[in-house]
Formats: structure tokens, C-alpha cells, sequence
């Protein structure tokens, strides 16, 4: 059996064991890293949790989510409304029904589209 020549790490050393992922603080290092910067810096590392910019990307997401959600609905209600008429109806006035119901539909989303393409191109009354 050999031995080895081993340290003790002092308190302005830091050591690394990769293996094991543990370490110990420096603090000659640490104070020669935040010395170097000047002091009347106000440089903040990272992103701004204020800015405009993220907030801007927070609205589409959340905008994005929502109309998914909106259209998931939207089919599934289509559907249900489907359901009733089969439910409800007598099977003679039934397409006639389900004529109606589609064509409500229609002009409903043609009336949001005309809408949104006069929002969108800055034309107004």
C-alpha cells in the first residue's frame, strides 16, 4: 500500500470532486470576480421579467392558447348541437334544421372575418 501526498483545502482554495458533484466556495475568487466589474455598473445579466418585449411574447402565447382552446370548443359544440338535433328533431324536419344551425354559423364567422380584416387593415367608420 503507497500513500499519496494529499492536501487539505484551506478556506481560499476551492476544490472540485467531478466524480462525487461537490465543491467549495473560494471566496478570494469570488471577490477578485465581482471586484473586476466596475461599481457604478448597473448591467443586469438575463432577461428584463418587465419588459415589454415579454410581455408582448406572453400576450401571443397566451392569445395562441386560447384560440386553440376556442377552436376545440367550437368543434365540439358544433357537434353537440349535431347530437340534439338527432336527439330532439323528428327525422323529417331534421335537415332542415341542421341547414339553419349551419347557415347561423356561416354568417357568423363571416361577420367576425369581415370585422377582423377591417381591424386589421385600419379602416374604420
Amino acid at each position: 500500500m503507497t500513500d499519496t501526498p494529499t492536501s487539505t483545502p484551506t478556506e481560499t482554495e476551492t476544490t472540485t470532486d467531478i466524480e462525487d458533484g461537490w465543491t467549495t466556495d473560494q471566496p478570494d475568487q469570488q471577490e477578485e470576480e465581482t471586484s473586476s466589474a466596475p461599481a457604478e455598473s448597473n448591467v443586469t445579466a438575463g432577461i428584463d421579467p418587465r419588459s415589454e418585449t415579454i410581455r408582448r411574447y406572453l400576450a401571443w402565447g397566451g392569445l395562441g392558447v386560447c384560440s386553440l382552446l376556442a377552436v376545440f370548443a367550437l368543434i365540439r359544440f358544433y357537434g353537440s348541437v349535431g347530437a340534439t338535433i338527432d336527439l330532439w328533431v323528428d327525422p323529417k324536419y331534421q335537415p332542415v334544421i341542421r341547414a339553419a344551425f349551419n347557415l347561423a354559423v356561416l354568417l357568423t364567422s363571416l361577420i367576425g372575418v369581415s370585422l377582423l380584416v377591417r381591424e386589421l387593415s385600419g379602416e374604420s367608420d
